[in-house]
């Protein structure tokens, strides 16, 4: 009975952080055509929603079998202790810096609610699998992970100022009509990189869904390797639909950082945001690597403001958003730390 109700718990949390990241980067995949005026609120957040949903449904599953070998944890009751501990720390803070107005990485986040409810589970990292870089080719365990979250930012920047640049020589002598035609292609590109969202967020959910099904009270019903067991069409539904009712509840202050506080764009900018930053997120999609689509379109703004107009960039709110990158590992591992010690001896005797 009693890995009944740590499942369902589970479940429910792992629910509610989907939601959490729907409004967390849901709020900067649908920012840059809100913030260049190419779509309505309302038209962005439908369209978004809509393609998110769908990026959950048939968005595959490699992603989800990436953030399951990051643990080798005995597949038992405790286990599913440390699941509900992890994402009570990953959705904190992801609370935590939507007051802030902060564009933060639930994937970062519950990376670190994993790593420090195993510690404190364990007193040691015995059951977390660093892995290797791979010399950045065929990483592995949780380097895998980093290397996705911290490469794709990089690229993200990279790929922004590339694109802008060539936009800028291809464009050089066209009229003020292309600034109509570049929103009208928006359209195009925001469901794209709603779909690669959809499908890389939703799915690490997924794949601790997945793995507190594993456990020996269910009697295995799925392998841990969600690559081999696949993800049951109920989860995929179950997953989507809250993160999508996240997307619907847009956090504004996130919108306006991103669209606006950063780099103010026009319509080109915004586009070249768009399509830089949905190549990278549907890249990572395909190839199982869990990248954040806040840190890749902030990042993307980025390279498009300094190719356009290096001081045009507000490298202060910059910082800011790389300071909570960098704090929001150490941060949610530390609330489920915390989590942890206050109240599984609580859980333990329910």
């Amino acid at each position: 009975m009693q890995a009944y109700l740590l499942f369902a718990i589970t479940l429910i949390l792992g629910c509610l952080f989907a939601y959490t990241n729907g409004f967390q980067d849901g709020s900067s995949v649908a920012a840059s055509p809100i913030a260049c005026r190419s779509m309505t609120r309302i038209t962005a957040v439908v369209i978004t929603a809509l393609f998110e949903f769908s990026g959950a449904l048939f968005g595959g599953s490699k992603v989800a079998s990436s953030i399951s070998q990051i643990t080798n944890y005995p597949r038992n009751d405790t286990f599913l202790v440390v699941l509900v501990c992890a994402l009570t720390g990953a959705i904190t803070w992801n609370f935590v810096t939507r007051i802030l107005r902060v564009p933060s990485s639930s994937t970062h986040a519950l990376v670190g609610g994993l790593i420090g409810a195993i510690f404190a589970s364990t007193g040691n990292f015995q059951y977390v699998v660093f892995g290797d870089f791979g010399y950045l080719i065929h990483p592995t365990g949780v380097c895998k992970v980093l290397a996705a979250l911290f490469i794709s930012p990089l690229l993200g920047f990279v790929a922004g100022f590339l694109t802008l640049r060539f936009v800028n020589f291809v464009c050089a002598r066209a009229t003020s009509h292309l600034n109509t035609t570049l929103k009208r292609m928006q359209f195009l590109i925001l469901p794209v990189m709603a779909f690669g969202h959809g499908a890389n967020d939703s799915q690490k959910v997924m794949g601790v869904v997945v793995m507190a099904l594993s456990t020996q009270s269910f009697g295995r019903m799925l392998d841990p390797q969600i690559g081999d067991g696949g993800i049951p069409l109920w989860i995929r539904l179950t997953v989507g639909v809250f993160m999508t009712m996240g997307v619907v509840a847009m956090a504004q202050g996130i919108v306006k950082r991103v669209g606006a506080g950063i780099y103010k764009m026009r319509p080109v900018h915004g586009f070249v945001t768009e399509f830089a930053s949905s190549v990278v997120v549907m890249t990572g999609s395909l190839t199982g690597g869990p990248v954040s689509a806040s840190q890749v379109i902030a990042s993307t703004v980025m390279g498009v403001g300094y190719a356009q107009r290096r001081k045009g960039v507000h490298w202060l709110v910059a910082k800011d958003m790389l300071v909570a990158w960098f704090l929001t590992i150490p941060s949610a591992g530390f609330t489920a730390f915390l989590v942890y010690e206050i109240f599984a001896p609580f859980i333990r005797i329910l």
